[in-house]
């Protein structure tokens, strides 16, 4: 049913009535116009406008303006990144704006019925490739954030020891799931780049692939290029889209072999007696296996998908018994793969998320009997507001995806049915007359997304819902997409609602942005305590380094962002409860080294201890000093700084390393006996003069 300026079209309006007559659910009375407006409003009638254009295909339209443009807003970005580093206020408003002007001028031209398939395959390419570029000028030269140090460290494992599946005490489980750093490695062997080079070539092309994959994906289970490129511009507003699905971890290279794996599985319909179609059941099969070994959480949502897929071509009407059989052997494979390599390096995913999930579990039960939240909104873990503009932008793109989906949820299924003007209330026999099986998923997968919200209100449920909104936004994107081409955008030519629409698809972005990264989008011009990529800075990296070449290979505790330099910068072995089950950090922030103290470093096997004097200057940005143990989230106030310095008052501990903020004590010697020493030479070390090199607290 069409609806125009508000009115319902009267040709439709009798058609719709006369239909509701003769299936006998109107009752004798005409439906009042209200119930025809919804009707309308939730999409209960197929609508076929949204497939329109009529422009050459061949056209690459005005994608060269575009491209120009997001060049100039890239410029900008640059010169909000370096003014963060300068501590001017307006960077990060700024380098949001620069953003948007990437996206919003290149959205309503997609939106537009009149771009052509090609000149929209040309805009998302141009967006997606500025959008990478965002996140290389806020890390231009080094991995900066929490997670790349996690990959970084396997990486260099495998670089130096020639093998897989070395102890990673950062993350346990990323060296068991290699196929990032496997082609990392490979690059860096055969080009000579570095880990951060190489690693930026990989997620760009990842990245590349996935929107690539995404657009033919969403092409082919509408028939729509239209629908298919906003769908595109849609999955960008996903919070994890611009910088967390594009930092070095494994899941950035997880999810474009997802948008593959079903592109491959729907790119060919298997008839009786068709042998040209299992070269891409084959490839199928390999892309599964493939990320089987790259990431557990997005192989297990691999496989909900195709058995999704599979239960539902075995439902469909019409659907021939190879096709069935296909589904079936896809979604069995996809069952195996990741059971079968779990098994293979020793199931660690069940302790690894088992524990992340149960406490997000309990604190959403908390959140639903109680009607509080363990998490205050737009505040920081220093109790820092986020701005205004922050907090009403999170909250319009919430609403706006919301609105969307309430509006293209019935219509998307009502848009993959077989049968034109089609009501899919009445008859029962077409309920399963749809064409896409993977639609039907997809458009069900749209469930999740409130359960994410829900989940991000928590603090445990955080990342959690964080996760889960990434991969919900598959369907997402395509039921708020049909939405917008079948309802909101209808079968106006003008530009007015174009660009209107491409405002709140720009409002979208901004606020999936805002809610995964705030205020810390840009690296700030001070050190900032315990805040993952905003205390990543010179005089940490310099004191790891001199680890490596003065100590060689030594097992340290520290604290989280000291141990992510240690273990990458310095090479050496760090102590985390992930590995070892025990928290050093009691030992660290006790007001004395007691005999508790000294059990718990010395089973621990650490031989080195670093503190860092900036920790007593606040509290921790993400939280937590270390690494978030019981202790570790009792902390109201800074960490004091005679507690850091208990160790100089031990006999048994040397002072090896100090530059006026940062020192390194010896603790290998606690519970020995102790033996003569040699002036300034410590046992099985050649005798070096420490130079104390003072740093600036930035």
């Amino acid at each position: 049913m069409t609806v125009v300026k508000g009115r319902t079209c009267p040709d439709e309006q009798k058609a719709y009535q006369d239909g509701a007559y003769r299936h006998g659910y109107a009752g004798s009375v005409a439906i009042p116009r209200v119930d025809l407006w919804i009707a309308a409003f939730l999409g209960l009638r197929r609508q076929d406008s949204a497939v329109g254009g009529v422009a050459d295909p061949s056209s690459l339209g005005m994608s060269p303006v575009f491209a120009f443009l997001c060049s100039c807003a890239l410029v900008v970005a640059a010169l909000a990144a370096n003014a963060s580093r300068l501590g001017e206020g307006w960077a990060v408003p700024t380098f949001y704006c620069a953003i948007a002007v990437i996206f919003l001028p290149a959205a309503a031209r997609i939106i537009h019925p009149r771009a052509s398939r090609l000149e929209r395959l040309a805009l998302i390419v141009i967006v997606t490739s500025a959008l990478f570029v965002v996140r290389v000028i806020r890390a231009p030269v080094a991995f900066i954030d929490h997670d790349e140090f996690l990959h970084w460290a396997t990486v260099n494992d495998i670089l130096e020891a020639g093998r897989l599946f070395l102890p990673n005490p950062l993350l346990p489980v990323s060296p068991l799931y290699p196929g990032l750093e496997l082609i990392t490695s490979a690059l860096v062997n055969l080009s000579g780049l570095s880990v951060f080079a190489a690693g930026l070539i990989v997620l760009a092309t990842a990245r590349l692939m996935l929107m690539l994959a995404l657009f033919l994906l969403f092409e082919k289970i509408t028939d729509s290029a239209r629908i298919a490129s906003i769908a595109c511009l849609i999955y960008m507003g996903s919070s994890t889209f611009l910088l967390f699905d594009v930092h070095y971890s494994y899941e950035s290279l997880a999810i474009p072999m997802l948008a593959a794996v079903l592109l491959a599985s729907e790119s060919r319909r298997m008839e009786p007696g068709d042998a040209a179609g299992w070269p891409t059941v084959v490839a199928t099969v390999v892309l599964i296996l493939a990320l089987a070994a790259t990431h557990h959480l997005t192989s297990y949502f691999c496989t909900a998908l195709l058995c999704g897929t599979a239960a539902m071509e075995c439902l469909r009407q019409g659907a021939s018994a190879m096709q069935k059989r296909r589904a079936i052997l896809l979604a069995s494979i996809a069952v195996i793969a990741p059971v079968a390599w779990s098994r293979i390096v020793g199931n660690p995913t069940g302790s690894y998320i088992l524990p992340v999930l149960e406490g997000g579990i309990h604190e959403v039960a908390q959140l639903v009997s109680s009607s509080t939240s363990t998490r205050k909104l737009f505040v920081s873990d220093t109790g820092a507001l986020a701005p205004a503009w922050q907090r009403y932008l999170t909250m319009a793109g919430v609403a706006l995806i919301c609105l969307g989906l309430l509006t293209g949820f019935l219509r998307s299924l009502v848009f993959n049915g077989q049968h034109r003007n089609a009501s899919i209330l009445w008859p029962p026999t077409r309920w399963r007359l749809w064409r896409s099986s993977l639609l039907q998923i997809l458009v069900l997968v749209t469930l999740a997304y409130p359960v994410s919200i829900i989940f991000r209100l928590t603090r445990s449920g955080w990342e959690i819902g964080n996760r889960i909104g990434s991969l919900s936004f598959l369907g997402v994107a395509i039921v708020v997409a049909v939405a917008v081409a079948a309802f909101w955008h209808g079968t106006s030519r003008g530009w007015l609602r174009a660009t209107a629409l491409a405002a709140a698809a720009t409002t979208v972005l901004i606020a999936g942005v805002i809610s995964s990264e705030g205020p810390r989008i840009l690296v700030p011009a001070g050190y900032e305590v315990s805040a993952d990529s905003s205390s990543i800075e010179p005089m940490g990296i310099s004191a790891a380094s001199w680890t490596r070449e003065w100590l060689g290979g030594q097992h340290f505790a520290a604290d989280r962002i000291n141990r992510l330099l240690l273990s990458t910068y310095g090479r050496q072995k760090v102590s985390t409860t992930l590995e070892s089950g025990q928290d050093t950090s009691m030992a660290i922030t006790a007001a004395d080294l007691g005999p508790m103290e000294r059990k718990l470093l010395i089973g621990s096997g650490v031989g080195f201890v670093m503190v860092d004097l900036r920790l007593t200057t606040g509290l921790p940005g993400v939280g937590v000093y270390f690494d978030g143990g019981a202790q570790d989230r009792n902390h109201t106030v800074p960490l004091q700084s005679s507690s850091l310095l208990k160790f100089n008052s031990e006999p048994d501990v040397d002072r090896t390393f100090d530059n006026g903020f940062m020192v390194i004590f010896d603790v290998g010697r606690l519970g020995k006996a102790r033996q003569p020493a040699v002036p300034g030479k410590r046992a099985g070390e050649p005798v070096q003069s420490l130079e104390r090199t003072d740093g600036d607290l930035q």
